[in-house]
């Protein structure tokens, strides 16, 4: 067994690594929920494609008298059709719409009773919505709007994401 790491003036490296992972960590769990509505479409759209490949394998091996098509090449159709299928179920739009319970709930919370101008303040994603974000109360915030137009769709930093 190795002893642990030790570098010169750098105490216990062992514990800033591990530290530095689970921020990490921490930030791409947060990501994930923020981002829950395109995380499921995605798995969803998946399944569907999985579906599609078994269905026509099971038809390709039911039919492979007829078509004299070796395993592989049947393979490799039943995965191009179900890749297809995939890639057209991905184009598809989610709705940018934020219902109005859930606009007030979050101009609420944010300007603590202020009133919402829409010519100094926008509704923001934290986990912008072309990156996947939902529309729920937990990644939507009130900012102002030279910010907001500032930022487009980056990815949020570290502090922007609590």
């Amino acid at each position: 067994m190795q002893p642990p790491l030790n570098i010169t003036g750098i105490p216990n490296v062992d514990w800033v690594i591990f530290i530095t992972g689970a921020v990490i960590c921490l930030y791409w769990l947060r990501a994930l929920r923020l981002a829950r509505e395109g995380a499921r479409l995605f798995l969803l759209n998946l399944l569907k494609a999985m579906i599609v490949f078994c269905i026509l394998m099971a038809v390709l091996t039911a039919m492979r008298l007829q078509t004299h098509l070796l395993p592989s090449q049947e393979q490799i159709m039943a995965g191009f059709a179900a890749l297809l299928f995939f890639g057209h179920w991905q184009t598809k739009r989610r709705s940018r719409h934020i219902s109005k319970a859930t606009r007030r709930a979050v101009i609420e919370r944010d300007l603590k009773g202020q009133k919402f101008d829409s010519e100094k303040y926008h509704v923001d994603h934290v986990w912008p919505h072309s990156r996947g974000g939902s529309n729920t109360a937990d990644n939507l915030r009130v900012i102002e709007k030279r910010t907001n137009l500032q930022k487009g769709a980056k990815r949020p930093r570290m502090r922007d994401m609590w």
